[in-house]
């Protein structure tokens, strides 16, 4: 009996989960209430506050579910054993293909760089995923920096100004497939975009 409550708890969760995708994209975080949440999902706003504390716990419980499993692949790729460029090769690789196939980071990213006024009782969230954003961008700096040594990547590159770039690129891409998906399928012809931002970085030979 136990177990099936458990059970049932988790989907109730996914529900509102899923509810949450779909309201936040129509309505954006401000306009939303949990109330909006409840009735897409079929349960009670006591379900809701069962599962989460608040309409801001809510969407960072919501971001954690399509952000930190891509989060966590994308950096699983700098402890590979490969050289600078392979590494960054495989890092917008893994990014390309969730900006354009997965559904949840789709909906999320749409969510909060297109549906999010970004209120103070949101800060702690922002600066949050912020900090993961700069570690993740310091990281490429060194791989650069790394593959300069190597004599893999141009020594007049500045290791600063290419790892804003490829930040960019990634943000740019993703946004780019939301606002226009007919136009090119990222995720599988994701090559000639990562050949052309490497290119602009290798070292002629």
């Amino acid at each position: 009996m136990a177990r099936k409550t458990k059970e049932e708890a988790e989907k109730t969760r996914q529900a509102l989960l899923g509810s949450a995708f779909k309201v936040f994209s129509e309505k954006g975080y401000a306009k939303t209430t949990l109330q909006d949440i409840a009735e897409d999902a079929g349960v009670t706003r006591g379900a809701v506050y069962w599962h989460f504390k608040n309409k801001t716990d809510l969407f960072e419980k919501l971001f954690d579910f399509a952000f930190l499993p891509v989060r966590n692949m994308l950096f699983s790729q700098f402890d590979k054993d490969v050289p600078p460029h392979k590494m960054l090769s495989n890092v917008m690789k893994v990014w390309l293909s969730h900006a354009g196939g997965d559904d949840n980071f789709r909906a999320a990213f749409g969510i909060m760089f297109n549906k999010t006024e970004w209120s103070e009782e949101l800060m702690p969230f922002k600066l949050k995923f912020r900090e993961y954003e700069f570690k993740f961008i310091k990281k490429v700096e060194l791989i650069i920096e790394q593959g300069q040594k190597e004599g893999i990547f141009r020594e007049e590159l500045k290791p600063t100004i290419v790892a804003a770039q490829y930040f960019a690129t990634l943000l740019g891409l993703a946004q780019y497939t939301l606002f226009f998906p007919e136009e090119v399928d990222i995720d599988k012809k994701s090559e000639p975009f990562i050949e052309m931002f490497m290119h602009s970085c290798l070292k002629e030979t």
